[in-house]
């Protein structure tokens, strides 16, 4: 009797760990098939004037100093820099160059979190910052809300989902110019938020609306708007 007692028991508890097995394989195939759809705000601040080309301007050389932060609050207590926003931004900044006719020659430098303890990475940050013109530092700051991720997830896992829910980011692009000296000459931000939807049928949708193609896009807008405005407001001249 103690005999089937025990077997019985064996058996249920085989029971249980099989149907608690095939419920988390089911909810990862569900989020496995769970499609996904971005979508962005219009980039706040713009310039508003019609631009112009610096033609016959001086040539200048420039330091593009680029740090990439991300805070996610209720999370995070600070921003933190991460090595990239996104993963073609150099082909990005390359094709926003163009918007500026008069620089001669330029170098780029993108931060790290290492540099801190790296005293070789800093001398060469300040060295490549004295040998130019100007120096334009652009922060990529990007922000979200750790409660709100929480919420659209935990919706979305309770309704398999079947509830469409939004993902959403901000996105504050802001750039600084200083001249050799280290005086201001121009100050420019950008603002846009992203949006990413999560819901099941939405799989269809994602070659369409990508997150990262619409990330780069605020990213690229962002670039050729600051370095248009830069170009047309004539800044980048340099002082007796």
């Amino acid at each position: 009797m103690q005999r089937d007692k025990n077997l019985s028991g064996t058996k249920c508890c085989h029971t249980f760990v099989v149907n608690v097995a095939r419920f988390v394989l089911t909810l990862l195939l569900i989020s496995l098939l769970a499609g996904c759809a971005a979508s962005r705000s219009q980039v706040a601040g713009k310039f508003s004037q019609s631009p112009e080309k610096n033609i016959g301007a001086e040539r200048v050389s420039v330091f593009f100093q680029f740090r990439h932060l991300t805070q996610e609050h209720g999370f995070d207590s600070i921003p933190k820099l991460q090595a990239q926003g996104v993963n073609d931004f150099d082909n990005l900044f390359r094709d926003a160059l163009v918007e500026i006719s008069n620089i001669s020659s330029y170098v780029t430098f993108t931060e790290a979190p290492s540099d801190v303890s790296n005293p070789k990475r800093r001398q060469e940050f300040d060295k490549l910052r004295s040998e130019h013109d100007f120096t334009l530092k652009v922060d990529f700051f990007e922000e979200s809300s750790f409660k709100q991720q929480c919420l659209s997830g935990t919706i979305s896992l309770l309704s398999l989902t079947l509830i469409p829910m939004p993902y959403t980011w901000e996105y504050t692009i802001t750039a600084n110019l200083t001249d050799k000296n280290g005086k201001l000459a121009g100050t420019y931000q950008r603002k846009a938020t992203l949006d990413n939807w999560m819901q099941t049928l939405l799989i269809f949708a994602y070659p369409f609306y990508p997150i990262e193609g619409v990330r780069e896009e605020i990213y690229e807008e962002s670039l050729h708007d600051i370095f248009r405005q830069i170009e047309t407001e004539r800044v980048l001249k340099k002082t007796i």
